[in-house]
């Protein structure tokens, strides 16, 4: 498991999450945009890796605790 931090700058709000590491990219955007009521293109995943794709795992995607993903709600 890894804790998360979901980044809402408009709002000015900060949320942890913890999610597994196996679980893929397009699971954790779809998960997102159902708890929050955001778009997927709304959803920007803060990663060392370069490309990023909705197959890879969060942990073949650089994601680790402390990773952000910030939320454009606005």
């Amino acid at each position: 498991m890894i804790s998360i931090e979901l980044i809402f700058p408009v709002k000015a709000k900060r949320h942890c999450m913890r999610v597994d590491e196996m679980t893929t990219v397009s699971d954790l955007k779809k998960y997102i945009c159902s708890v929050f009521n955001v778009r997927p293109e709304d959803i920007f995943i803060l990663t060392s890796c370069e490309h990023i794709d909705d197959d890879m795992t969060l942990l073949r995607a650089g994601m680790y605790t402390g990773s952000g993903v910030v939320i454009d709600d606005g």
